[in-house]
């Protein structure tokens, strides 16, 4: 028997909110100290409950100040900062230089539309002349990272003429209107009810998580079998794709993560990227890799899509650009960005000066200190402490990481793989009793992602791999009858 609307709503709606009071309760059971208390009743008291802080931790930190890889909360807790933010705060807290740089620009002008200005202009230059490929580039500003993907989304189609745009399933683009039709979350459909994403020129592709591979493959035997199924869509008049007979393609671009975020920080296979670009220049498509979480150095690289060894024809990049002010960009090759005219996109506080200027002084501190190189060498060391874990705790089914961009997925039994996302969510909040940031995500909510600001220290990242040591045997003591 199939449930009913009436029925059917009412319980699923039920089921995804929870009571004011529940989230008081939280707070006064969890809440670090009495500043912090105050603080999260006032949120709750104030806020909606449909913002993300109560989603990413049963009972947030309010947090204070912070200092290079670590944070304050507001009673003087001290955390390990493996977070970012999202890897917004690419080069931490209280940096000095990029701090003075927007504060000499707000005392000039703060913001006036979209004119253009010394500070935007600079950066955009920045960013061409750092962004790897053999052709002339120029940049789109924007605010957010969404927005950023739908003008990359409204380029594409413009420039092509074409309407169709592939993605993968699991990852993450935005929640604008046009974004969230790439965006694969099912928690995020159930909230559009009952208008979903408009957008019917999406066709999703899965993504190569090797770990689980949807196809039951083992990399690099496999030989890439994903990118084979995928380019057969194109010999096929049955799909949307091609019409093979008229050697009509459909499709406007490629619009992916080379590595996902959202759905637990998994790292693509990089031939298999190299070959999603092969198969865009020989179907004729434009290329577009979403940097907004694993972009601006994050993997040791400016831009993930780099150890492939591929040019995407427009990156969409956001969070660190500024660290910590808004600002996002499409950076690609100039005949896109130029194929439409003044006026065709537009946004208030497009590329607002003062985030600008954050930008140019962020790019200073890049090259100066070499944070690409001690980015890569860093991770290198944070993954071998990883993988060191792994060997200790049967809970670890899976490590992987490129830089500063590292998971591990824990698993109640390492052959049959299954999920041990209750642990997971229980680890996590551990973590944050002890000190460490970080958040736990994946397709089955049991992977632990780590993305400390670019600036960590070795001891730093030895004191964390401590505390996740300890808190792992906790785990695996309090939930031993899963683990096998």
């Amino acid at each position: 028997m199939v449930t009913p609307f009436e029925k059917r709503i009412l319980e699923e709606r039920q089921r995804m909110s929870e009571s004011s009071d529940s989230l008081r309760r939280r707070v006064e059971e969890l809440a670090p100290g009495a500043k912090s208390k105050e603080v999260l009743l006032k949120t709750l008291q104030y806020e909606s409950s449909g913002h993300l802080d109560f989603a990413l931790f049963p009972c947030p930190p309010v947090i204070d100040h912070g200092e290079g890889a670590t944070l304050y909360d507001v009673d003087g807790k001290e955390y390990i900062d493996l977070h970012a933010g999202f890897t917004v705060n690419v080069l931490g807290y209280a940096q000095e230089e990029i701090n003075q740089a927007i504060k000499d620009q707000l005392d000039k002008v703060i913001q006036f539309a979209e004119l253009p200005m010394e500070p935007r202009a600079e950066l955009a230059r920045l960013l061409v002349e750092h962004t790897a490929g053999d052709f002339e580039k120029k940049v789109m500003w924007a605010v957010t990272g969404g927005e950023a993907v739908e003008i990359a989304m409204k380029l594409a189609r413009w420039y092509t003429g074409k309407p169709l745009i592939i993605t993968h399933w699991g990852d993450y683009h935005g929640r604008t209107a046009g974004a969230m039709g790439l965006t694969s979350k099912a928690f995020m459909m159930a909230y559009s009810y009952p208008v979903p994403p408009m957008d019917s020129g999406i066709v999703k592709i899965p993504f190569p998580y090797c770990y689980r591979c949807p196809f039951g493959k083992e990399y690099p035997s496999c030989d890439l079998f994903c990118a084979d199924q995928f380019e057969k869509m194109f010999e096929s008049k049955e799909t949307w794709l091609n019409n093979p007979k008229a050697r009509v393609v459909n499709v406007a671009a490629m619009l992916i993560e080379p590595f996902q975020s959202s759905a637990g920080y998994i790292l693509a296979p990089l031939p298999y990227l190299k070959r999603m670009k092969e198969i865009a220049e020989k179907y004729d498509f434009v290329f577009i890799s979403d940097e907004v979480q694993n972009g601006m150095g994050r993997t040791g690289k400016l831009w993930a899509i780099e150890h492939a060894g591929v040019a995407a024809d427009l990156i969409t990049a956001a969070k660190s650009l500024a660290n910590g002010l808004p600002l996002s960009v499409v950076i690609g090759r100039k005949e896109i960005l130029d194929s439409w005219g003044p006026g065709a996109h537009s946004s208030t506080f497009t590329a607002y000066p003062a985030a600008c200027a954050g930008g140019v002084k962020l790019f200073e501190v890049f090259d100066r200190d070499h944070i690409l190189e001690s980015a890569a060498e860093k991770g290198a060391y944070f993954l071998d402490g990883l993988l060191d874990l792994q060997k200790r705790h049967r809970s670890v089914g899976h490590v992987n990481g490129l830089g500063l961009y590292l998971s591990i997925e824990l698993v109640k039994d390492r052959r049959t793989k299954e999920p041990a996302a209750e642990a997971s969510a229980w680890a996590a909040r551990r973590l944050l009793e002890e000190g460490v940031i970080c958040i736990y995500s994946g397709y089955f909510y049991n992977r632990l992602c780590f993305a400390p600001p670019l600036v960590i220290e070795k001891e730093a990242i030895d004191r964390a791999l401590r505390i996740l040591d300890r808190v792992l045997g906790e785990m695996e003591e309090r939930f031993q009858t899963q683990f096998s």
